[in-house]
């Protein structure tokens, strides 16, 4: 396997796998000229840890989100610093003979023989549990990851996996990437998507050693609207909108206010704060968004800032 990166912060030694706190996804940059200025931001600020997945950048030709990361790592040198949370599996191909040929192609799209972190995009409920969890395990004996996980999977389904390897003798799931953010997805962003945001998932999360690595961490962007009550006719409100939500939006923007972070920073502590073990997927566009979730890293919320934030509860938080 690929050394370990170093940490963008000092809390990141006690992540699992060697992971920092933070991750950049990979997505949105299918181009050079678009993802080169926001990884050498990311790496400058001490950033190690990418997300990437063989379906990212599809729409505009197969693998170019991939070829791009690759291309980058290579051209500065940094392929063994990387961190790498690969995925793949994605429906209509979420099946157990599709695991180990998508990962060999997205290997090749990015030059690298190895991901320390594994996950099927999708979940496919017509399949045994057992026949994903033997496959992902497999590919862990042979150093090919190492660690294996399940993104927009059902916590019935995660739970079972994990019950599988343990009766099996196998390595156990170490990773859920399901969406959660101080602001509650309330419909699907795609087909299959899911949170992890209901009190069924935090209290699992709290009293297992599985990590959620929660894409769309800050909110989709919609801290960063002008007046949070512009939620309702945003393009953001088919996924995100509801009043509780806007109600959010503006008790997040009072308390960036008072530690003098951005709303979006504000956020993304609040991901991080969780009272179980999280590893936060960030989507920037930009160097300079790149560096303000990098700031925001090292913010801790008590857990009195977490429920005033959520839940509106207790007195705000004092000057």
């Amino acid at each position: 396997m690929s050394s370990v990166p170093l940490p963008v912060s000092s809390d990141a030694s006690s992540q699992p796998d060697g992971a920092p706190p933070l991750l950049l996804g990979t997505s949105a940059f299918g181009q050079d000229e678009r993802g080169f200025p926001v990884y050498d931001a990311y790496w400058e600020g001490g950033g190690r840890a990418f997300d990437t997945a063989w379906l990212y950048g599809h729409a505009y030709g197969p693998g170019c989100c991939e070829r791009t990361f690759g291309a980058w790592a290579r051209s500065r040198g940094v392929e063994k610093e990387v961190w790498v949370l690969a995925k793949g599996a994605h429906t209509p191909e979420c099946l157990p003979d599709r695991v180990e040929a998508q990962l060999a192609e997205s290997f090749d799209r990015m030059g690298r023989d190895d991901a320390a972190m594994y996950m099927l995009h999708r979940d496919n409920p017509d399949v045994p549990v057992g026949e994903f969890v033997s496959v992902l395990a497999d590919l862990v004996a042979r150093g090919l990851i190492g660690a294996y996980g399940m993104s927009n999977w059902s916590l019935d389904r995660v739970r079972e996996a994990v019950g599988y390897a343990r009766e099996q003798g196998l390595p156990a799931p170490a990773g859920v990437s399901n969406q959660l953010s101080l602001i509650d997805m309330v419909q699907p962003i795609y087909p299959g998507t899911m949170g992890s945001h209901d009190p069924r998932w935090r209290a699992w999360l709290t009293e297992n050693p599985v990590t959620l690595y929660p894409w769309a961490s800050q909110g989709r962007g919609a801290h960063a609207l002008a007046d949070p009550a512009e939620l309702r006719t945003s393009p953001l409100a088919e996924c995100w909108y509801s009043e509780t939500n806007v109600e959010r939006l503006r008790r997040a923007r009072t308390l960036a206010e008072r530690r003098g972070v951005s709303s979006t920073g504000i956020a993304l502590a609040w991901t991080l704060s969780q009272p179980f073990r999280v590893v936060a997927l960030i989507g920037p566009r930009q160097p300079e968004e790149v560096r303000d979730s990098l700031a925001a890293a090292e913010l801790r919320l008590t857990e009195a800032e977490r429920d005033w934030l959520e839940n509106g509860t207790g007195e705000p938080p004092r000057e």
